[in-house]
């Protein structure tokens, strides 16, 4: 009834236009005509609306770890002396096992007071002296001798590694395509169980968010044990098992789509 009352308005209009003769009225009669023949109508009545998921696993090639230096002293200078000795032991493991210079960025030097309150006033007794720095490692290989002997040269703590795909955005298209996939084949199933079946194209399709979703696994279960630093250096340890796990990078749309008989 919706499209009929529409062409019915549209033929009122043409005949409202028709007794005039001017080339403009005579083309605005045309796109009438025009819109008339091409325009889509559906009843939503007749509609169903569906959501489709991809997925697409990969193996990682980049995991990023975080290693703080830490040293305390009654002087502060001697404290920061101290630090800037152990980073510079913990860049050399760096380097030594093959992370280019633009993957190694430091983070800041914090320099913190200690105080003994049981005095009156209360005093400075130490200064401990924090340093952090965050290296990508592509080279999945050397990751745990890296983290063990980094450790051994006076990493106090780690963080991570966390384990990502450095460009994912052919496996997101990938992951897209099967979205699609999955929500064409979800909207079949219901239309043949109605006793009907899909109009030739969806009415509608839209990508939620419109980014790429990629699950970032945290190995947390393999992360290594934090020898004090002097037990570290006097035993060495072996290098860490780091298990690397899969990314899955995940797509999702939502479909709406017509039944007909």
């Amino acid at each position: 009834m919706k499209k009929v009352a529409i062409v019915l308005a549209l033929l009122l209009a043409m005949v409202m236009i028709s007794g005039c003769k001017s080339q403009d009225q005579i083309d605005a009669q045309q796109q009438v005509v025009a819109a008339a023949e091409n325009a889509y109508y559906y009843d939503t009545r007749s509609t169903i609306n569906v959501t489709g998921k991809g997925e697409v696993v990969l193996e990682p090639d980049l995991a990023t770890v975080g290693f703080t230096v830490y040293s305390a002293a009654k002087d502060p200078s001697a404290a920061q002396q101290q630090n800037t000795q152990l980073m510079a032991a913990v860049l050399d493991v760096i380097r030594s096992k093959g992370v280019a210079e633009e993957d190694i960025e430091t983070g800041n030097l914090n320099i913190n007071e200690v105080y003994d309150y049981d005095k009156s006033p209360a005093r400075i007794v130490e200064y401990n002296v924090y340093h952090s720095v965050e290296v990508k490692v592509r080279d999945l290989n050397v990751l745990g001798s890296l983290i063990s002997d980094a450790i051994g040269a006076g990493a106090s703590s780690i963080s991570g590694p966390e384990y990502s795909v450095e460009d994912d955005s052919a496996a997101y298209l990938e992951a897209l395509t099967l979205a699609v996939q999955s929500a064409n084949a979800k909207a079949e199933t219901i239309a043949a169980g109605a006793g009907g079946r899909l109009a030739n194209l969806p009415i509608s399709l839209s990508e939620y968010g419109g980014v790429n979703y990629a699950v970032r696994t945290y190995a947390t279960d393999n992360a290594v044990a934090m020898a004090p630093m002097e037990e570290a250096a006097e035993s060495g340890l072996a290098a860490a098992e780091t298990v690397v796990p899969k990314i899955e990078i995940t797509a999702t749309v939502s479909g709406v789509y017509q039944i007909i008989r």
